[in-house]
């Protein structure tokens, strides 16, 4: 009774996190910046939030943990994360090229401002993941360093700083050193084909590859934006119930593709290693992101969303994502890789997610802080 009480309240909480505060617009009327940076870093900050829960369901009722761990209650939330990690992407690309257009000087200060608040927490926090493998005398192998270490990093959760690095720099080449729209466009979308051709060589997951479009589509967007708001008016009513429909559809294929879509089995040429499963989970996944995107995007075009609590997720997603891990790890049923003990088991779903959520959001807050001010200093300074 407790424990459901306890699951009843967080996604009461939740609800209240996006839903708080929330601005409709008037028939005929429509919000213009439904794309702004105030509103998407609060949309962003409610998603930051939503991949902690699913990192909490993948420890705590996922369907290939052992069976005498599995403790259900957040079970909706065990494929919550890519759409999420496909919004970041799709408001990332969105972002940059809107920025780039906007500021003279965006790429002279785009290593401070943009590449190195990425490496400072991931490596900060990837020093705490070495810390307590040497605690728990878990061993460090790298057997192929170009594969990332075979898919074991010693950050469980890096997979989304190479990814987003790789399109960042094929930003700053494409639309900072030829500064045409064209040849930015055609750079990032190789960059794009050639991180899933990458990640599909290797044998990774479809996590590691099933968003990745979604910056590109972002930049798309941005570049076409007026356009692209004036075409979904038309037929408004009409298209939000298809892209519903659409997003239930795809949901369900990306979920049961192949009956385990989180394989992270090399795709071969052959259907019962493993291929087929792996190939239309990801088609599926692709397809269910541009979804997702486009259901939020018209559902914006109506409602503005956005309040104290989500704006202040917004300001440290980023370090949320990566420190919220550890703690994920520290107080789950093992620690970093099976069987390995945590610093302390909490088998009570509720008491599990607050914990992990009250250590994690004062630890990223504070390291984005600190992620802030070592960015400022390195900015070039403004000539008088």
């Amino acid at each position: 009774m407790v424990n459901t009480i306890g699951l009843v309240l967080w996604y009461a909480a939740l609800a209240f996190l996006l839903f708080f505060g929330v601005k409709f617009s008037r028939k005929k009327t429509w919000n213009e910046e439904n794309m702004s940076f105030d509103q998407t870093k609060c949309f962003l900050g409610f998603c930051a939030v939503i991949i902690c829960f699913h990192h909490i369901a993948q420890f705590t009722c996922a369907s290939w943990l052992n069976p005498r761990y599995i403790r259900h209650g957040l079970d909706i939330f065990v494929t919550a994360g890519y759409p999420m990690v496909a919004m970041f992407l799709f408001c990332s690309g969105f972002g940059l090229y809107k920025s780039a257009k906007a500021k003279p000087d965006f790429f002279k200060r785009f290593i401070p401002v943009r590449i190195i608040p990425i490496l400072i927490p991931t490596i900060l926090t990837a020093l705490v993941y070495v810390f307590l493998r040497h605690y728990r005398k878990l061993p460090f192998i790298i057997n192929n360093p170009i594969a990332v270490g075979e898919h074991t990093t010693l950050h469980p959760f890096i997979w989304y700083i190479p990814c987003m690095l790789v399109l960042y720099i094929g930003f700053y080449i494409g639309f900072g050193l030829f500064r045409k729209d064209w040849t930015g466009i055609l750079t990032v979308a190789l960059a794009t084909l050639g991180w899933i051709a990458y990640c599909i060589y290797f044998g990774y997951g479809t996590w590691w590859f099933n968003t990745c479009h979604m910056f590109l589509v972002g930049i798309l967007v941005a570049k076409y934006e007026k356009k692209f708001f004036e075409s979904c008016k038309k037929l408004y009513v009409l298209r939000v119930i298809g892209t519903i429909i659409l997003c239930a559809a795809l949901w369900y294929a990306a979920d049961n593709a192949g009956g385990y879509f989180l394989s992270a089995n090399k795709l071969q040429w052959t259907p019962l290693n493993g291929y087929k499963a792996d190939l239309f989970a990801w088609i599926f996944q692709f397809l269910y992101t541009l979804a997702f995107m486009s259901l939020y995007y018209l559902l914006s075009m109506k409602m503005k969303v956005g309040n104290p609590i989500s704006r202040f997720f917004g300001k440290f997603t980023l370090e949320l994502y990566l420190v919220h891990g550890i703690f994920v790890n520290m107080f789950g049923f093992y620690m970093i890789q099976e069987p390995t003990k945590p610093i302390y088991y909490i088998k009570n779903v509720p008491l599990y997610t607050l914990v992990v959520l009250a250590c994690s959001i004062p630890v990223a807050f504070g390291l984005s802080i600190l992620d802030k001010k070592v960015g400022k200093a390195l900015r070039p300074k403004k000539k008088a």
